[in-house]
């Protein structure tokens, strides 16, 4: 049946072309459209209406009056009614989009609202062109184009609520909205807080007769009350009468528990995404006690809490806790490498030792909804295991439909998520003809993939790292500038659209070289994408440490076991000190067997 009308559509649009079985012409501006009165009819209730009731029923030529059309953007419509597809760029998709809805041409709204998720919302999304694009759905009654705009600001909104973009382009009506979801990714409700007042003093006389309405949106009973009272029991924003009934009920919750309190601002966000550490299920670095009974390959453990096979990071206690929410994996594993989260699926690659020293490499796939484990089709890897340096590392990470895994020594390879079944060869593979390359990091930034490789000569001499960068559309690697000092074991990750270099050792000993004072940490480097270029960042007023920590752009950060961590701390502009870390230090005791990810978990499970 599709076929079919594929057919038909494609002769319509063949008679459009050749002029033949015109019954109308549509005037716009100046130029004029040959086009077939049931061909319009069928994909536009407003050409059927005028056809059918209007004066224009018997008129071989209509006028299109309204100056809101052009003649260039109308022409777009009209290839699309025929031809079923949609050639529009960033700019004019949205003159299509609102075209295409005043002549009520469903086809060609929904294409353009395609168009808009993936060019704006999966490919990242950006800040003005948000506040346009929730304005326009909403006014269009699009709710579905809006709810996948949200759902994706909802899911950054801690890494871009206090940039410069979010707090100029943001309107008050899209603040409130977005911060009425449970879904809204934060650390805390205090650090919503934070941001909403943040956002009010950045324009504030133009935003304080708002302040109530958004303030209000915050469940301020979810804040401890000594952060509400200092923020608004503050001569300006006393002067809201809507400020300060907040304040009032908030200090009268906090006096008094059992009053009763708005529902709504007691309500804990249906999940909140909170730092994980996925343990292998046996390992012998921590020495921990554990009853095997081996049975297939198969392992039943009998162990407590302390022993689970995820922990959490409490932010408010500053220790890791454990999180029996997440179901035990029935496998041994000896290491888990990287972690991916991908919708409601975790992907964790791990190994696993064999018999005579093999190592089998597999993917695990958590189901967050349902907390089941699924084991993936064992990956084809055989990587180098050299006992005077560290393993090798795996790194995982996943671009549209593709889940891609990349190793120090393999060809890439990547997990078809739509058909589950893995791809390889050497169309994926890299250059490598540079020089030897002994570690590998990747990580995605605007839907590419870029990966670094600890590098040395033919020479044995150690060389700057190599950086890659892989466009999946293409399926083509391009080779980028080279950072500017050497990186072995190094974390590449993306801060504010741009990448990242840090952690790690100058030398490919790594962490021998370190024990016996050889060696050292190389600097944090980012990169240029305009100049192609990567440069070194200072990292003033960051003291001594066993967190990975370092600035970039007056907010702190920690790498612990290759993973970037935003503390949530900003060295104010004026601050001349270092940096006191002194309260995160039981960050860093987790198992280094372990990986690091970002959780979307409920809040009753974090106990």
């Amino acid at each position: 049946m599709v076929a079919h009308s594929r057919i038909l559509l494609s002769k319509c649009s063949e008679f459009r072309r050749e002029g033949e079985f015109i019954d109308v012409r549509l005037k716009v501006g100046d130029t004029l459209f040959p086009a077939h009165r049931v061909v319009l009819a069928s994909y536009s209730d407003y050409f059927r209406t005028i056809f059918t009731d209007g004066k224009e029923a018997n008129q071989e030529l209509i006028e299109l009056k309204d100056e809101s059309i052009s003649p260039e953007i109308f022409k777009i419509v009209m290839d699309s009614i025929y031809s079923g597809d949609l050639h529009v760029n960033q700019k004019s998709v949205f003159e299509v989009l609102l075209t295409a809805s005043q002549l009520q041409i469903a086809s060609v709204v929904q294409l353009c609202c395609d168009f808009l998720k993936k060019e704006f919302i999966e490919n990242g999304i950006d800040l003005k062109i948000y506040s346009v694009l929730c304005a326009v759905a909403e006014t269009l009654g699009l709710t579905n184009l809006q709810e996948a705009a949200e759902a994706k600001m909802a899911s950054i909104y801690k890494d871009v609520c206090e940039s410069k973009e979010f707090l100029t382009h943001i309107n008050a009506d899209q603040l409130h909205s977005l911060l009425g979801r449970d879904d809204l990714n934060s650390p805390s409700e205090a650090f919503v807080f934070k941001s909403v007042m943040k956002w009010i003093k950045y324009k504030g006389e133009e935003r304080m007769p708002v302040a109530g309405k958004v303030i209000g949106a915050v469940r301020l009973g979810l804040v401890d009350v000594k952060i509400v009272i200092e923020e608004l029991k503050t001569e300006e924003m006393q002067r809201v009468p809507e400020v300060n009934i907040h304040l009032q009920e908030s200090m009268m919750h906090h006096c008094m528990p059992s009053h009763e309190f708005a529902a709504g601002k007691m309500k804990p966000r249906s999940m909140c995404p909170v730092l994980v550490a996925i343990h292998p299920t046996r390992d012998s670095k921590r020495g921990t006690l554990e009853k095997e009974r081996k049975t297939r390959g198969k392992i039943e453990e009998e162990r407590g809490n302390e022993d689970a096979l995820a922990q959490y990071f409490d932010v408010d206690t500053k220790l890791w806790k454990p999180l029996a929410s997440v179901d035990r994996l029935g496998e041994i594993t000896d290491e888990c490498h990287s972690a991916e989260l991908i919708g409601n699926y975790l992907y964790v690659v791990t190994e696993a030792q064999q018999r005579q020293g093999c190592h089998e490499y597999v993917v695990y796939r958590y189901h967050i909804l349902n907390n089941t484990w699924e084991k993936l089709a064992k990956l084809n890897i055989r990587e180098r295991k050299d006992e005077s340096r560290s393993p090798a590392k795996i790194c995982v990470c996943s671009v549209s439909e593709y889940l891609y895994v990349i190793t120090q020594s393999n060809p890439p390879q990547r997990y078809d998520l739509s058909n589950n079944v893995w791809q390889a060869g050497e169309e994926l593979n890299f250059p490598r003809h540079e020089g030897i390359f002994h570690s590998v990091a990747a990580t995605v930034m605007n839907c590419k993939i870029y990966i670094i490789h600890g590098c040395k000569d033919r020479e044995n001499v150690t060389k700057p790292a190599v950086v890659h960068c892989f466009d999946p559309e293409k399926n083509e690697w391009e080779r980028k500038a080279s950072t500017c000092h050497p990186h072995f074991e190094s974390s590449i990750f993306v801060v504010n659209n741009r990448l990242c270099v840090a952690g790690g050792f100058n030398s490919s000993s790594g962490s021998l070289s370190s024990l016996l004072g050889l060696g050292g940490s190389p600097p944090v480097e980012l990169y240029d994408k305009r100049k192609d270029t990567w440069s070194v960042v200072e990292q003033k007023l960051i003291p001594h440490n066993n967190l990975g920590a370092f600035k970039i752009e007056r907010r702190v950060y920690f790498l612990i076991n290759n993973f970037p961590i935003d503390s949530g701390i900003r060295i104010p502009p004026e601050e001349n000190y270092p940096v006191h870390l002194g309260e995160w230090e039981n960050l860093a005791k987790v198992s280094k067997n372990a990986v690091l990810c970002y959780l979307p978990v409920k809040k009753e499970n974090l106990r």
